[in-house]
């Protein structure tokens, strides 16, 4: 049993195999200020061990993938690093922050941002990675896009590998057409899997702007296969 007497992260901890790694997201896609902060490296603690986490967990509906640090999320958050100072004072929705790499990222580089996730427990992680970065941690809230009734507006609403259920696109799609303010962009990751790039063509067809960018991950994690992954980065704009 563990200890409620222990603070939310300790209790994680205790139930979790969370490991804290360096991670340089590297400075070939931005200015000066996006450069220097791509070349410090970050620490993220996370599970690494898949198969522990799996071993672990007795939930059938939620496995809780969101607590690995995906080569999505690196991604996401080196093409923050090459916006740079553009993200200063800017409004950014993290959906399914998991340990919350990309929405720390657009905080540290001035952003305004709220990250969200279907569990309580990630966003106290994601809290625990800011701090161990320095950084005041940014305003979260529990949310399940299947019952999603939040209603503010952001400059950008950003996603790593958040679309590899297709059964969550039918309430994914109306999150992004009705939270983005008028000429936001929507920012998402993903492994290039046909299901995600069956979404963005529905976007496209409606008339939203969409560029790709594919980019080569490697993640030096211990105790996992570190194999090249192939990422599309989707930047896609809303219709006026």
């Amino acid at each position: 049993m563990i200890d409620a007497q222990l603070s939310p992260f300790s209790q994680l901890a205790a139930r979790f195999p969370l490991v804290t790694v360096d991670v340089l997201l590297g400075n070939q896609l931005g200015n000066q200020l996006g450069n220097q902060l791509g070349e410090q490296p970050w620490q993220i603690t996370c599970v690494v061990d898949q198969d522990a986490l799996l071993d672990g967990v007795n939930e059938v509906e939620h496995v809780p993938y969101g607590f690995l640090l995906w080569e999505s999320a690196i991604a996401l958050a080196q093409l923050l690093v090459g916006r740079g100072m553009q993200l200063r004072g800017q409004r950014v929705l993290e959906l399914g922050a998991g340990v919350g790499l990309s929405g720390l990222v657009a905080h540290s580089l001035g952003a305004m941002v709220w990250q969200t996730d279907h569990r309580a427990d990630l966003l106290v992680l994601a809290a625990h990675n800011a701090q161990q970065n320095q950084l005041a941690p940014p305003e979260q809230f529990v949310a399940d896009w299947r019952t999603w009734i939040h209603t503010a507006r952001y400059d950008l609403i950003l996603g790593a590998d958040i679309l590899y259920e297709r059964a969550m696109h039918r309430y994914l799609a109306p999150i992004f057409r009705q939270n983005l303010a008028p000429g936001g962009q929507l920012l998402l990751s993903d492994p290039s899997r046909p299901q995600a790039l069956e979404l963005i063509a529905q976007l496209e067809d409606e008339g939203w702007q969409v560029e790709i960018v594919i980019q080569t991950i490697t993640l030096a994690l211990p105790q996992r296969t570190n194999k090249p992954a192939e990422v599309a980065l989707l930047t896609c704009t809303q219709p006026a």
